[in-house]
């Protein structure tokens, strides 16, 4: 992977100007530090999983340079040959950093009742919802509260109604999108279109403008880089974060995302509930939300989260397809033998779509451990460690996939157990993805829509990018209709 140099990222994060040797011997002394550390807890006879190559500044960059982070792990973890890895990061006081892409130690941390959410790597996020505590940034029994008032809002009813209406903005889409072969489409930004618009009408009740969801989009980019991408890593951007263009640039980009929010809620108390326990209903009107900004923090929460990861997830899914057109041929031939309010029940629609995001996961799970797990290796993930669970390292790991970065849908005929323990797009234990239910009826209803008459080709592969979610960028495609 390449590494930006120290001075380039060093400047762009807008840490004050510093020497390269003084860079270099300030995180020596760190390095020497954790060493020296590490060897002391080797005296008492406990292994520990291996720390990835490179010193603390070599993994610094890393996850600095994190487009392509999760691409980097599946590279650390050939060359260690482990799915279980260490990495040295300056961290204070000193906590273990562990990658964990084996099944049984990430089943383990996750199913844990003491396994909780990283508070303080978590509350980052909460830079963009106004420093305002949310489901996807809390523990303990508030959180626990606040998930059990909204889960109604994912019943099988409003699961169907919300499909529904993406179903028929998908069609909407097709009519004004792919009217003549000659066009292409950028498959990302076009699935995001469809996936926000649909949940902006049934969750939320608010019919979002092409020009709100162009600027919702763009605000939320940049909040993204940097509350979550660059403070994270570089502290000294909250406390000099007024003297940093991108900083100041990014607290606009929050208001502006607040507004849009507060907005929704004005129009909603303007019109009254349309529909009993949509999302925004029970947010409104629960007293797990006792405030204006609790109910807009969640609110900005749930829109953020809710349409990201479902709708690059379908982009992925439709790339592969293009790129495999035997597969999509079986596809299509196996949803034509149905009719279109069976086309879920589609065993082969079920295998592209469970191998689609296999092969592209476009999330993680970040937990602290509750309690001692012990890997494969016999090595030690202490009580308390900081672990990342980038789904990539699960779901191509070749010992449990063959061909592992291969687009094999068949591979799901006959999983074996090792398979079906491993695939977990949405996490597990108590604070896995509230809303599942609904990315998979919308991802299973558009895909097979348009796959049922369109034949999807590559014009551009695109390329790959990272911050917080996987996505395809620049990817386009060409869809010609195929005539029964």
């Amino acid at each position: 992977m390449e590494l930006l140099s120290q001075h380039t990222v060093l400047s762009q994060s807008g840490i004050l100007t510093m020497s390269t040797p003084t860079i270099a011997l300030f995180f020596a002394s760190l390095s020497l530090g954790f060493f020296v550390f590490d060897r002391l807890r080797q005296k008492y006879g406990t292994k520990y999983p291996p720390y990835a190559p490179g010193g603390m500044w070599t993994h610094t960059r890393l996850r600095m340079s994190s487009r392509s982070l999760p691409y980097g792990f599946l590279d650390i973890a050939t060359e260690l040959q482990t799915r279980v890895f260490q990495l040295c990061l300056p961290t204070f006081p000193r906590r273990t950093l562990t990658a964990v892409g084996e099944t049984s130690t990430f089943r383990a941390i996750l199913t844990d009742p003491q396994t909780k959410k990283p508070a303080r790597i978590y509350g980052f996020f909460r830079k963009i919802y106004s420093d305002t505590p949310t489901i996807f940034t809390m523990n303990g029994p508030e959180w626990h509260a606040k998930r059990k008032s909204v889960a109604p809002a994912f019943a099988s009813k409003h699961v169907r109604k919300m499909t529904n209406v993406a179903l028929r903005m998908t069609e909407a889409w097709i009519h004004d999108t792919l009217q003549t072969e000659d066009d292409s489409f950028d498959v990302g930004s076009e699935m995001v279109g469809i996936v926000l618009s649909a949940l902006s009408e049934t969750a939320f009740e608010y019919s979002m403008s092409a020009d709100e969801r162009d600027v919702f989009g763009q605000e939320l980019k940049l909040a993204m880089i940097e509350f979550v991408t660059k403070t994270p890593v570089i502290p000294f951007r909250n406390m000099f974060g007024w003297f940093i263009p991108e900083r100041r640039r990014a607290v606009v980009a929050a208001k502006k995302l607040k507004a849009l929010v507060f907005k929704i809620m004005d129009s909603y108390k303007n019109k009254g509930p349309s529909n009993d326990s949509t999302l925004i209903q029970l947010i409104m009107e629960s007293e797990a939300f006792p405030t204006e900004d609790e109910k807009a923090a969640q609110l900005l929460e749930f829109l953020v989260a809710g349409h990201d990861t479902t709708a690059y997830s379908i982009a992925f899914i439709l790339i592969e397809l293009a790129r495999n057109p035997q597969e999509q041929t079986m596809l299509r031939e196996s949803l034509r033998e149905m009719s279109p309010v069976n086309w879920t029940s589609s065993e082969c629609l079920q295998r592209v779509v469970k191998e689609g995001m296999r092969l592209h996961p476009v999330g993680r799970s970040m937990r602290v451990a509750g309690n001692d797990v012990t890997t494969s290796r016999n090595e030690l993930v202490p009580k308390g460690s900081l672990c990342i669970g980038h789904f990539l390292l699960l779901f191509r790991n070749p010992d449990i996939f063959e061909e592992p970065n291969s687009f094999l849908p068949s591979r799901w005929e006959n999983p074996s157990r090792e398979m079906l323990a491993a695939y977990n797009p949405f996490s597990l234990g108590k604070q896995n993805c509230v809303g599942q239910s609904l990315a998979r009826a919308e991802t299973f209803g558009i895909v097979a829509r348009i796959c049922s008459e369109f034949e999807l080709t590559v014009e551009c592969d695109g390329h790959v990018d990272f911050c917080l979610t996987v996505k395809p960028v620049g990817a386009r495609l060409r869809a010609r209709r195929v005539v029964r």
